[in-house]
């Protein structure tokens, strides 16, 4: 990583005087001065405040500048889609969440993806747009951009979709998964030196790897993807594998005798909703839901329990659906997993509840992951206008 990069990567993590910032990339203080006054008039990089000293002239502080660069997100939800425009910060700028698309093709994607392009340029005109990083489910070449599959999308299937953006809107485009941008949202752009997972809860569950603070996503994409069968074959309910998915704890207590809360639960449409409808039930002392509950709360147990001891993280974030599960169910399953542990692993883990938990998480995320791949490529320079 050159200098103007590494200095760009350094500022997201959090301000700095130039000391600190010449210790951080090793670097002489004239080849740190002349990048940093580059980078002030190129928009990356502006004076932020002042460090307070005991005497002689307080030093610069300096951190990113979030006035003049623009990225895009978009998360592939299937259905629907969300994209959204955030400055180097990863403060939101824009929003917008396209209406009646439902299932999506990859033609109206790109004519989306296109106009909203237009829509950015129109609206923020002295404003550079950057980059659009792109968050999808299925199996992704993290290299290429293809989107090789994705099982429940039958059509999405060796789709250049990164290259095909990038082509049409003359902008680089990264694309990745959705529950690692997720991933990424949580803990930034730059990961400390140790090892930890998001555990996202959707559609299945997913474990999203950091090792020495980087991120693992192994040759397809999605390394950590957890198959709920295998799980279940194991013993741990062998009749109820989809426990470990949002829609399929809904629809196993609609399939119960005429469940008390069938209706709170049927008065949502989507399948997060209905899913936390039924958490919420079994808070409420509901039989058939807090059953449910409690198998889908000691197979994600044994889950996080093997996953820990095989990769011995320091940390797990519980984020996807569960971040919005209440206090006393994460517990319960803090407890299930600890069951299957070591003392010693045991003692080492912290368990938490997500802190990027809005709907534009994912969008958000790929954003800072564009944003990683960008700085750590060799080109093209960033202390110009066009750069």
């Amino acid at each position: 990583m050159d200098t103007p990069r590494s200095i760009v990567n350094h500022l997201l993590t959090h301000p700095m005087p130039l000391a600190e910032l010449g210790a951080a990339t090793g670097v002489s203080l004239p080849t740190l001065r002349r990048a940093v006054a580059d980078l002030q008039r190129a928009g990356w990089v502006r004076i932020v405040g002042r460090v307070e000293a005991t005497g002689g002239r307080p030093a610069n502080l300096y951190g990113v500048d979030p006035a003049h660069h623009t990225l895009v997100g978009v998360h592939l939800e299937h259905p629907g889609m969300r994209l959204v425009a955030t400055d180097l910060a990863g403060e939101v700028l824009d929003e917008r969440v396209p209406e009646g698309v439902g299932s999506l093709e990859p033609d109206a994607v790109h004519a989306l993806v296109l106009d909203y392009l237009a829509a950015l340029r129109e609206r923020l005109p002295a404003r550079r747009l950057l980059g659009m990083g792109l968050a999808s489910p299925g199996f992704i070449d993290p290299q290429s951009g293809v989107v090789i599959t994705i099982g429940r999308v039958p059509n999405w299937n060796h789709l250049p979709l990164a290259q095909r953006l990038g082509d049409a809107s003359g902008l680089p485009v990264t694309i990745g998964n959705d529950v690692d941008a997720m991933a990424a949202a949580e803990f930034g752009a730059n990961g400390v030196p140790r090892s930890y997972a998001y555990v996202g809860f959707s559609e299945g569950v997913k474990f999203s790897m950091f090792l020495d603070g980087k991120a693992y996503v192994g040759p397809f994409g999605n390394a950590g993807l957890v198959d709920p069968r295998l799980l279940a074959a194991c013993g741990a309910r062998a009749a109820a594998p989809d426990l470990l998915t949002v829609h399929g704890l809904a629809d196993r207590y609609l399939e119960r005798a005429e469940p008390a809360g069938a209706r709170r639960v049927r008065a949502h449409a989507g399948a997060r909703e209905r899913f936390l409808a039924v958490l919420d039930l079994a808070e409420d002392g509901d039989r058939d839901a807090d059953e449910l509950v409690g198998w889908m709360t000691e197979m994600l147990g044994a889950q996080i329990a093997v996953f820990v001891l095989l990769l011995q993280p320091e940390l797990l974030v519980l984020g996807g659906a569960l971040a919005g599960a209440s206090d006393r169910l994460l517990a319960a399953i803090d407890a299930a997993a600890r069951r299957g542990l070591p003392t010693l692993l045991d003692n080492n883990l912290v368990l938490r509840r997500a802190r990027a938990v809005a709907p534009n998480a994912a969008a958000v995320g790929a954003t800072r992951v564009f944003l990683d791949r960008f700085l750590a490529a060799e080109a093209p320079p960033l202390s110009s206008r066009g750069g």
